[in-house]
């Protein structure tokens, strides 16, 4: 029997309608995946009938915006932080509060997955969203399977992060960019096991510093 605070109405929480700190987040999956539900709670089968790729902790997320702000105070650039390929917009949304710019959330909204796009997320395809905004940071969490997007997008020189398991998001191809590997000690990602404690997720930064 799950504790309490885990369900809702008989389904597990939604983990990502608050941001929790890393440890519940490890409870909560861990419990799932006891149950042997994890796919199908990634797959929306949850409280907030969302999709999860990339599982987001106040740790991982305290940790990317360390990053991205490094990256601001070291560039002197001066446009905004865009997220490429966003999904519903959650990690620019836990973001906003650490981030020290403007930050903007987009996705082409092609169909392809059963997501739920708030307002706030702009319906514009990676590539225009940069020529658009001249972001000065672009980041972008589970890339869809064999696009080649990311990899155009480290070509265009802009600085980049890109977040998750190279062997199924993405083209592996990103790995011949000379990235350079962050901290991704809190990344859950959505065929990780935690029993197993098998971890894929990366977190690779192209065209500057991390620090």
């Amino acid at each position: 029997m799950p504790p309490e605070w885990m369900t809702t109405a008989n389904e597990f929480i939604d983990v990502h309608a608050e941001l929790r700190d890393y440890s519940q987040v490890v409870e909560l999956l861990r419990t799932i995946e006891e149950e042997d539900s994890l796919k199908k709670y990634f797959n929306g089968h949850n409280s907030g009938a969302r999709w999860f790729f990339q599982v987001y902790s106040r740790e991982f997320v305290e940790e990317l915006a360390n990053v991205i702000n490094g990256i601001l105070h070291s560039s002197g650039q001066v446009g905004p932080v865009v997220e490429v390929m966003s999904g519903d917009g959650r990690l620019r949304d836990f973001l906003v509060p650490i981030i020290n710019r403007e930050l903007i959330a987009t996705d082409a909204r092609t169909g392809r997955y059963n997501i739920a796009y708030p307002k706030e997320v702009v319906k514009i395809d990676a590539l225009t969203a940069i020529d658009t905004y001249n972001p000065s940071v672009v980041f972008c969490s589970w890339e869809p399977f064999l696009s080649m997007t990311g990899i155009e997008i480290v070509n265009r020189g802009v600085p980049f992060i890109w977040i998750g398991d190279p062997e199924t998001c993405g083209h592996p191809d990103i790995l011949d960019l000379n990235p350079i590997r962050a901290d991704n000690r809190f990344a859950i990602g959505k065929h990780d096991s935690l029993s197993q404690r098998d971890f894929r997720t990366e977190i690779l930064v192209f065209n500057c510093s991390p620090s």
